[in-house]
């Protein structure tokens, strides 16, 4: 285990956390060399994977103990969030992100698993209490919030979807950042994870009780209601916690919205070249850069079968028309 930062040195410069696991019952951070590399793909895992092929992160890595991350955040504070992005998953919230990133002055990261593993690592022991993950997760974005070439004055994060439920315990650690909840239809979402299905979706991987089931009962749900239950207890978090600094976006409402509404919501004025560039990110596909983005609602919705139609109307339907009235009702948002 390397020493820890003595004084105010730099050991830490480049480096970026990737990972937090338990070793003896102790949070670990584990770090890679990053340098002046910046996240350029859709997924904080894509730049990572690539990251991790190096040479020199195969040979030399850092493993620290937690508290480093707090001693490291009061060396080199990151720049302070400008936004946050919650999302019901497969909504655009990628395309978002993409858009979020063409700006030059920006750092976006995206569903980073340090952050995920921070915000769930009660579920891994019951020591850990509010106040410990509140303190890590403000020192893990600090550590992502790394300015890279020198010059960027935003930072943008793009959570899990299952994070949503989490969000009071995000706004008590950073209760002046404004955020984003970008959803759709949820036949359309539901399509989407019936083909391939999030970590989220997969009964047993994530704790139940994060979206309001008992352990006991998901073995005998059929997975279109458990992928609707979980899309709904989603939908529910981000409808009771709008009216705290947040925007409900509909993904109708996609790209055009990010340049002439969230960006100000954001408190970023842009100038009419950066609107360029986000609106030539916004053509294209956001997991597919080669391709040209279209939306794809008339077909996701010819591929809704019975039992997908019947889950939605039962467990998503009610919250997503609330949400609905919601968003057209106050703009989606109060300040």
């Amino acid at each position: 285990m390397d020493r820890l930062i003595e004084g105010r040195g730099a050991a830490l410069e480049g480096w970026i956390p990737i990972r937090l696991y338990w070793r003896d019952d102790q949070p670990i951070v584990d770090w890679c060399y990053l340098g002046r590399n910046v996240f350029e793909d859709s997924f904080f895992e894509q730049t990572i994977g690539k990251l991790l092929a190096k040479p020199f992160n195969m040979l030399f890595r850092h493993q620290t103990p937690i508290e480093v991350l707090g001693q490291w955040s009061e060396v080199s504070p990151g720049l302070k969030p400008t936004g946050f992005v919650f999302h019901l998953s497969r909504s655009g919230s990628t395309l978002v992100s993409r858009m979020l990133a063409a700006l030059p002055t920006s750092v976006v990261i995206s569903e980073a698993r340090p952050i995920d593993s921070t915000l769930r690592a009660h579920f891994h022991s019951r020591e850990v209490t509010d106040d410990d993950r509140i303190k890590w997760l403000r020192w893990m974005v600090s550590a992502l919030a790394q300015r890279r070439r020198g010059d960027e004055k935003h930072f943008f994060m793009k959570f899990d979807a299952w994070n949503m439920p989490e969000l009071p315990l995000i706004r008590r650690a950073f209760p002046e950042v404004p955020w984003i909840f970008v959803y759709r239809d949820p036949v359309e979402v539901l399509v989407s994870q019936m083909s391939q299905r999030g970590a989220h979706m997969v009964p047993g991987v994530i704790d139940p009780s994060l979206f309001g089931m008992r352990s006991s009962e998901i073995t005998t749900i059929k997975p279109e209601d458990y992928c609707a239950r979980v899309l709904a207890a989603i939908c529910e978090a981000a409808l009771q916690n709008h009216r705290y600094g947040g925007r409900l976006i509909n993904y109708t409402q996609l790209p055009e919205v990010v340049w002439t509404s969230v960006m100000s919501f954001f408190g970023v004025a842009c100038q009419p070249e950066e609107i360029e560039a986000m609106q030539m990110a916004a053509r294209r596909d956001a997991k597919n850069p080669v391709a040209v983005f279209s939306s794809d609602t008339i077909r996701k919705k010819q591929k809704a079968t019975g039992n997908i139609l019947a889950a939605a109307e039962q467990w998503v339907y009610p919250v997503y028309q609330r949400l609905e009235a919601a968003r057209q009702g106050s703009g989606g948002n109060l300040v």
